[in-house]
C-alpha cells in the first residue's frame, strides 16, 4: 500500500461524483489535506443540494395527493415508500456532513499508526482500487437498471397510448405514465422532461450509491484491521516482549473507537439501506407471482432489477461484515501464542477482543456480520412461503390491456 494512501484519498473522487446527485454537500472534498475539508452553509454544494431536497419534497407531496386520491394499493404504497426513502437518505446525507470533516480528521488521525514501519510492509490491500472496482460495478449495473426500468416505461405508456387511441405525442404519454401525481396538475411541457428525469436520477442514484457508501467504509476500515492482523500473525508462535503486544493493543483500541464512531454517524444509514433493500426485494418476489414472461421488455427489465436488489445487498453484507471478520482472524492468531509468552498483556488484549462485538450496526438492532445473509435469506424464504399459501397464482396475470 503506498504510504499515502488514505481513506480520504481513496475515497474523494467517489465523493465527488455523489455532490452531483445533491449528496454529502461538503466543500474541499477532494483536498488532499483534512483539514480542509468544510460543511459551510454558504456554498454552491450546500445550495444545490437544498434545491434539489425541495424539488424532492415538492414531488413528494404530489405523490401523497396521487395516493390520497386514486387510494391506497400496493403498487401505490410502494411508490410512496420510495420517495420516503430517498428523502430520508437524503436527509441522512445532510446529517452526516455536518460531522464529516471531524471524521475524516479522527481517521486520518488513527490511519498514521498504519502508514508507519512496521503496518507499511503488511499494506497489500489495496484500499482505493478495491473501491474503485466495486463503486464501478455497482453503479454501472445500477445505471443499466435504471435504463431498462426507463425503457420498460416507454415501451408500456407507448402500448396504452396506441391500445386507447389517446390522442397525445409519444414523450406525453410518458411524462403521464412516468409522472401521473404531476400530471394531474402540471400541464406537459417538452422542457419539464429533461429536469423532471434529472429529479428522477436524484431519487433513483442514492438508493444503489448508500450500499456502496457502506461497503467504502467497510473496506477503508477492513484494510487497517487487516494490517494489524497481519503484523500479529507475522509473530505466529514466536514468543514476543509484552511492549510489542501493548503496542498491538493500543493500535486495536484505537481502531476500536474509530469503528465506534463510524457506526454512530452511518447507522441510520445502514439500517435505512438494508431495510429498503429487504423491502424492495420482498415486493418484487411477490411480483414473481405475476405472469412476467408475457412481454420481453417487462421480464428482462424485472428480473434484472430483481437479481441486482439480491446481489447488491448481499455484497453490501460480505465486504462490510469484513471488518469483523478480520477481528475473528486476529482471535485465532491470539490463541496460538505459546503459553511461556502468555502474558498479562495478551490476557488483556484477547478479554478486549473476545467481551464486544466489533461492526458496523443498523442503530443496534443488528450487526452486520456474515451472519445476516442467512437471517435476511431465511426471512425471505419465509415469506415467499407465506404468500405462495396465501395466493392463488391462475388468478393473478400481467396486465396487457391498458383500456
Amino acid at each position: 500500500m503506498p504510504q499515502g494512501e488514505t481513506f480520504h484519498r481513496a475515497v474523494s473522487q467517489v465523493l465527488f461524483i455523489s455532490q452531483a446527485y445533491a449528496l454529502l454537500p461538503v466543500s474541499n472534498i477532494r483536498s488532499v489535506d483534512v483539514n480542509q475539508i468544510r460543511f459551510k452553509w454558504r456554498s454552491p454544494r450546500v445550495f444545490y443540494s437544498a434545491i434539489i431536497l425541495l424539488l424532492n419534497l415538492c414531488e413528494f407531496g404530489a405523490v401523497l395527493n396521487h395516493v390520497s386520491s386514486v387510494g391506497v394499493t400496493f403498487h401505490t404504497s410502494s411508490s410512496l415508500a420510495l420517495y420516503v426513502v430517498c428523502l430520508l437518505e437524503h436527509l441522512f446525507f445532510w446529517r452526516l456532513a455536518f460531522h464529516w470533516h471531524s471524521i475524516m480528521r479522527h481517521w486520518h488521525r488513527v490511519e498514521q499508526l498504519f502508514l508507519s514501519v512496521p503496518y507499511r510492509f503488511y499494506g497489500e490491500y489495496n484500499m482505493k482500487r478495491r473501491i474503485n472496482i466495486v463503486v464501478g460495478l455497482v453503479m454501472s449495473s445500477a445505471l443499466v437498471e435504471h435504463c431498462l426500468l426507463l425503457a420498460n416505461s416507454c415501451h408500456l405508456s407507448n402500448l396504452e397510448r396506441t391500445q386507447c387511441n389517446i390522442n397525445v405525442s409519444y414523450l406525453e404519454s410518458i411524462y403521464k405514465w412516468e409522472r401521473p401525481h404531476l400530471y394531474e396538475i402540471l400541464p406537459y411541457h417538452v422542457w419539464l422532461l429533461p429536469l423532471l428525469e434529472w429529479i428522477n436520477e436524484t431519487i433513483a442514484y442514492p438508493r444503489s450509491f448508500t450500499d456502496c457508501f457502506l461497503m467504502c467504509i467497510g473496506i477503508g476500515l477492513a484494510a487497517r484491521f487487516h494490517q494489524l492482523h497481519r503484523r500479529i500473525a507475522a509473530v505466529h508462535r514466536k514468543v514476543m516482549p509484552a511492549v510489542f503486544w501493548t503496542e498491538v493493543r493500543q493500535h486495536y483500541l484505537a481502531l476500536k473507537r474509530l469503528v465506534r464512531l463510524l457506526d454512530s454517524a452511518v447507522a441510520p444509514l445502514i439500517l435505512l439501506a438494508f431495510g429498503n433493500n429487504m423491502s424492495f426485494i420482498c415486493f418484487q418476489l411477490f411480483n414473481t407471482f405475476k405472469n412476467i414472461g408475457v412481454d420481453l421488455i417487462v421480464m428482462v427489465a424485472f428480473w434484472y432489477s430483481l437479481i441486482f436488489a439480491i446481489i447488491r445487498t448481499t455484497l453490501t453484507i460480505f465486504i462490510t461484515s469484513s471488518i469483523n471478520e478480520f477481528e475473528q482472524k486476529i482471535i485465532t492468531a491470539l490463541r496460538d501464542v505459546p503459553s511461556k509468552a502468555w502474558t498479562p498483556e495478551v490476557q488483556r488484549f484477547s478479554e478486549q477482543l473476545g467481551n464486544d462485538m466489533t461492526a458496523l450496526s443498523g442503530n443496534g438492532f443488528f450487526y452486520v456480520t456474515r451472519q445476516l445473509v442467512l437471517s435476511m435469506a431465511t426471512t425471505i424464504i419465509t415469506y415467499e412461503l407465506m404468500i405462495s399459501d396465501v395466493i392463488n397464482q391462475a388468478t393473478i396475470r400481467q396486465r396487457t390491456v391498458y383500456c
